[in-house]
């Protein structure tokens, strides 16, 4: 197998494999969501190791697909992807340009389900906050820091 054969086979593993640690990584936003809500500490804990796992992960496999659109002299732009994927035969281009598309919609709904669990620790916060009395300045999750 060639050199290009190789990348692109990789490329295409690393997209499958994404597409299923982006659906794992989707339900532990949720469940987080969940424990926070509970505020069970066991639980968010658990989640938070998965979660980092999961994302340093995802970060190798990106870091990865960088390195191949550079050995192909694709550059690093939006459209790199695009470029690349047009490399592979017709049948499998549209494949893979549909599991690119559900990626990328995973990636936006993970990014969305992150914001929403951040909101919840800010309000959970400012709830701690009122209770408690004057807020400490120093405190990393006071509004300064954000």
């Amino acid at each position: 197998m060639s050199k290009r054969a190789q990348l692109l086979a990789l490329i295409e593993q690393d997209i499958g494999d994404d597409l299923s640690d982006y659906r794992t990584l989707e339900r532990h936003m949720q469940a987080l969501y969940e424990g926070l809500l509970a505020r069970d500490c066991p639980v968010i804990d658990q989640l938070n190791e998965h979660i980092l796992r999961l994302l340093d992960t995802l970060g190798g496999r990106a870091r990865r697909r960088s390195k191949v659109l550079a050995a192909f002299g694709l550059g690093q732009d939006a459209e790199a992807m695009t470029r690349l994927l047009a490399l592979y035969p017709v049948p499998r281009q549209a494949e893979l340009g549909a599991k690119w598309q559900a990626l990328a919609a995973l990636a936006h709904a993970c990014k969305a389900l992150n914001l929403r669990n951040g909101q919840l620790l800010a309000m959970h916060h400012e709830i701690l906050e009122s209770l408690l009395g004057q807020p400490d300045p120093a405190c990393l999750y006071s509004r300064a820091a954000y």
